[in-house]
């Protein structure tokens, strides 16, 4: 029998897990126990994949703690800054480092203290464990490791109180001005950015643009990510120099491009852009008014509490008159990159 003082609940063990239990117990490492269990009569296959899903289930609810042993020196450790926020990670060996900083355009390898936003990560058997600063522990797979931290990171500056609320759409800056592109996930919005920050854009972000009570926008610029779709543009226009691919909880596999010079500062829209995907046709930008513009951001808006604050709306009412505001209909992304180059250029 087991108790969770930390849930509160009591747990009954059979013969093979309370072997497991007792010989973890006993300081015995992971193929210790598999080789344990080869004495009870279960092949070795069977006997690691069972022990990783009750191991897995036990820190799940915190009945085991994982023996969090990481470098001491700072070899395996870096920041970056997004959303005005410092983020330090640290790697438990190099191959999980060089995954990690796959997914920043820019980071720092003197990394030092102070961060706002810390993860760790380590290995144990075949997966990777995270604990972030609040001491709480989450595990993927290796091919799931920069999606997962992404995604923590993400939650993290959306729950931040320095920003109002969140808009899902990529940003842009041209000359000091702000373009972001709103859509729906499949509208293009990482391919389109892609191409323009080939063009000469500058990148600030290609998932989400985080918003101050003042109508700024800050976007996060992680290296831009890329689904399966895109990867022969990517290949055309940088090589091979970025096939690593990764696998996100929902099962898509993506690659991460690091943007040179991505802008970390907060801009103002000058251009908003929906996207409107389409089979065949060409590109087309048709002006919205301010009303509808307004409903169709409130549509791409999150907020930590999930609800628009009367300073959000304040803030959504600064963004859309100061801005132009488009739908733009496309089919090709080079098509639709000339329209809006026409347009941050003064030709359209």
């Amino acid at each position: 029998m087991l108790f969770s003082e930390a849930g509160q609940k009591i747990f009954e063990l059979d013969r093979v897990g309370a072997f497991i239990w007792c010989k973890l117990a006993q300081g015995a490492s992971l193929e210790d126990t598999y080789q344990g269990l080869e004495t009870l009569g279960i092949d070795e296959h069977t006997a690691r994949q069972f022990t990783r899903q009750v191991v897995n289930v036990w820190i799940d609810r915190a009945l085991l703690e994982v023996d969090w042993r990481m470098p001491t020196d700072c070899a395996y450790a870096f920041s970056a800054i997004l959303g005005r926020h410092r983020i330090g990670v640290r790697a438990a060996n190099r191959d999980l480092l060089r995954q990690l900083l796959s997914l920043f355009c820019v980071s720092d390898q003197s990394a030092g203290g102070g961060d706002d936003i810390e993860i760790e990560a380590m290995m144990l058997d075949e997966q990777v464990f995270l604990r972030g600063e609040d001491s709480s522990i989450s595990r993927c797979q290796v091919e799931a490791l920069a999606p997962t931290i992404k995604a923590h990171i993400t939650e993290r500056l959306i729950r931040s109180n320095r920003w109002t609320f969140s808009l899902h759409a990529a940003s842009l800056v041209k000359d000091g001005m702000g373009l972001l592109l709103c859509g729906q996930p499949g509208a293009g919005k990482s391919t389109l950015t892609l191409q323009l920050a080939d063009a000469g854009l500058r990148y600030a972000g290609d998932d989400v643009a985080l918003v101050g009570a003042d109508g700024t926008i800050c976007g996060i610029p992680f290296a831009l990510t890329l689904k399966e779709g895109s990867w022969d543009l990517l290949s055309r226009l940088h090589g091979d120099r970025y096939d690593a691919t990764h696998c996100r909880s929902d099962g898509v596999r993506v690659r991460y491009v690091p943007i040179p010079d991505a802008h970390q500062e907060c801009f103002s829209a000058s251009w908003i852009i929906f996207l409107n995907r389409v089979a065949s046709g060409p590109g087309e930008l048709t002006v919205i008014d301010q009303l509808d513009s307004m409903k169709r951001l409130i549509e791409n808006a999150f907020a930590a509490d999930g609800r628009l604050s009367q300073a959000g709306f304040f803030a959504l009412k600064r963004i859309v008159a100061g801005a132009r505001s488009f739908q733009l209909t496309y089919s090709e992304a080079v098509e639709a990159r000339r329209v809006l180059m026409d347009l941050c250029n003064g030709r359209a």
